[in-house]
């Protein structure tokens, strides 16, 4: 043999390790597969149980076998040998069923123990093999055949003592025990085959328990796990879509404190437009981004909506530079880190307010002009007109006719031209009434406060 410095014989080692492993591949090659329940921890039993009993089995025979055959017993001698030959070639043999083995092993030894009792006429060695069955039957079958096997027991007992009774065939028992000293036996025997039994049952059915226990408990965990891999892969693509939303939006975001007022986080537009660095913005309130003067109407919205969910409103913010502008700004409520939050987009709108203003003041020109079309310019024009009447009834001396005309034609040109001006206004204006205009065939009414001018004669 050839040793190791660990202690462990190389040689040997190595046909245990062959031998187990050709073991358990054919006593449960046709049970592989099975879940980790009580049939599987029987089936390993099972298996445990054959690989040592058979080596084992094989030494104890040797003696036995010498034994049996000086005292002439010849047919005891085959009959062991026979059990332990075919238990090994049944339950190596990978095309018999997994149970058809159990069951020819319980049915061998129980006629071996019989046998054996019968034969012998000694009730030690054939109801140990008998207990031995009970603790074997107990452990690798189902509830109903454990305790199937205390009636099988109490039926072999019965028929001992109908022999040892009624001396039905000429048995060493009925020489070596009393009826008496047999029931005692009997008796004792198999109440400890009951105890056994329900104890092993208790025992199985608690592992049973335990392991469907822990089955559940390992399928719960199962399911929270692949629902915390959903969720987090969720999460993933929530995360993904946030930062396409938030942080590369066009217009500025931020997320900022209910209560503390403080920036949390901002996006890349919000750095671009404000001037201000990441950190300077988390170091900063809302408060910060605003000029003074509007602080108080800040205040006054955020206590108006502090229990609103969403709200808009439109102020004017100041970057890092001191620029002040219009901004409308949208804000909605919003968990961030456990903490109430507010997640806010800030619109820049001074080009719309600017324009708007501009027009506006162009309407406002436009109303002036309007205003001095429809009233001072015609003024004048109306004491023209006035005139050139007065000429044409008051003069005493011939007035040249064609100078007449010239005014005549230069006034209604004037007049037309004025008209135009005024009606554009209008429909510019249609809700200003443009006071003081004259519809009649000379466009103008004199006003008493506006007296035609004294024309004195030549």
């Amino acid at each position: 043999m050839v040793f190791k410095r660990n202690g462990f014989f190389t040689r040997d080692n190595s046909l245990w390790r062959s031998y187990k492993l050709f073991v358990q591949r054919a006593i449960v090659s046709n049970a592989a597969g099975r879940s980790k329940d009580v049939a599987f921890w029987q089936i390993n039993l099972f298996k445990n149980v054959m690989i040592y009993s058979l080596p084992l089995s094989a030494i104890a025979l040797v003696p036995s076998v010498v034994t049996l055959y000086n005292d002439g017993r010849v047919f005891l001698v085959c009959a062991a040998i026979f059990t332990l030959l075919s238990i090994g070639l049944v339950s190596l043999n990978k095309k018999i069923n997994l149970g058809v083995k159990k069951a020819y092993v319980v049915v061998m030894l129980y006629v071996l123990a019989i046998t054996l009792t019968a034969t012998l006429g000694a009730f030690g060695i054939g109801c140990v093999y008998i207990l031995a069955l009970s603790v074997f039957i107990a452990l690798l079958f189902p509830r109903n055949v454990a305790y199937a096997s205390i009636v099988v027991n109490f039926l072999i007992y019965a028929c001992f003592t109908a022999i040892i009774y009624f001396k039905l065939f000429n048995s060493p028992l009925i020489s070596h025990y009393t009826m008496p000293y047999w029931v005692t036996y009997s008796l004792n025997f198999l109440f400890l085959d009951v105890a056994v039994i329900v104890q092993i049952r208790y025992l199985t059915n608690g592992l049973r328990g335990t392991i469907e226990k822990k089955a559940k408990l390992l399928k719960e965990l199962r399911a929270e796990i692949t629902e915390k891999i959903i969720r987090n892969d969720v999460l993933k693509e929530s995360e993904q879509h946030y930062y396409m939303l938030f942080s590369l939006n066009p217009s500025p975001m931020w997320i900022y404190d209910a209560e503390t007022l403080y920036f949390l986080q901002v996006n890349k537009a919000a750095i671009e437009h404000y001037g201000y660095t990441e950190d300077d913005f988390l170091n900063m309130t809302i408060k910060d981004i605003r000029p003074k003067s509007v602080l108080p109407d800040l205040l006054n919205t955020l206590q108006h909506n502090r229990t609103e969910k969403s709200w808009h409103m439109t102020t004017q913010h100041r970057d890092k530079y001191g620029n002040d502008f219009h901004v409308e700004v949208r804000c909605s409520t919003i968990p961030f880190k456990g903490r109430e939050a507010r997640l806010v987009i800030a619109q820049n709108i001074t080009e719309q307010i600017n324009h708007t203003q501009a027009i506006e003041r162009q309407n406002t020109k436009l109303k002036e002009i309007a205003f001095i079309q429809s009233h001072l310019v015609r003024a004048p024009l109306a004491r023209i007109i006035g005139l050139s009447a007065v000429i044409r009834q008051n003069l005493d001396e011939p007035v040249d006719q064609q100078i007449l005309g010239f005014l005549d034609t230069s006034v209604n040109e004037l007049d037309q031209i004025i008209r135009s001006v005024v009606n554009n206004s209008q429909e510019i204006f249609p809700e200003d009434s443009l006071t003081g205009q004259v519809n009649n065939k000379a466009g103008v009414e004199t006003s008493d406060n506006d007296p035609l001018p004294q024309i004195q004669s030549a």
